[in-house]
């Protein structure tokens, strides 16, 4: 039993020391992957006696748990400062003035219908309004 509390130190440090979530993603693995510490653990609960299985299974469980809540804590930990930084980076000034909405265009009819003048007035024909 000192050596799981050992472990479960271990691992409260070692995540504590982790800035990313993919060095999250490795300490989890040291502890809880395939070949992580307390999976070894767990592993080796056949070679006790009968009488000890339920104990020593139990208190390697609670251990998961408390570095499975301490690994969750520290990828909502990390999670928050990224948000943070990624809000602080991307903040609006609202005290700067506006962007000036463009003057806009003229329809396409009435710019074919400019063309058609050019092309006339070019030929010699002139453009008149009136009845």
């Amino acid at each position: 039993m000192q050596e799981l509390e050992k472990i479960v130190a271990e691992a409260e440090k070692a995540i504590a020391a982790t800035s990313s979530v993919a060095d999250l993603e490795q300490a989890k693995a040291r502890f809880l992957g395939k070949a992580g510490s307390l999976t070894e653990l767990l592993k080796g609960l056949g070679k006790l006696p009968p009488e000890e299985k339920p104990k020593a299974g139990a208190a390697i469980n609670q251990a998961k748990v408390r570095v499975e809540g301490f690994i969750q804590a520290r990828r909502d930990s990390i999670l928050a400062s990224a948000l943070d930084s990624q809000l602080a980076a991307e903040a609006i000034d609202v005290t700067l003035p506006g962007r000036r909405q463009g003057a806009g265009g003229l329809h396409p009819i009435a710019l074919a219908q400019e063309e058609v003048e050019k092309l006339f007035a070019s030929m010699g024909f002139s453009v008149v309004a009136g009845p």
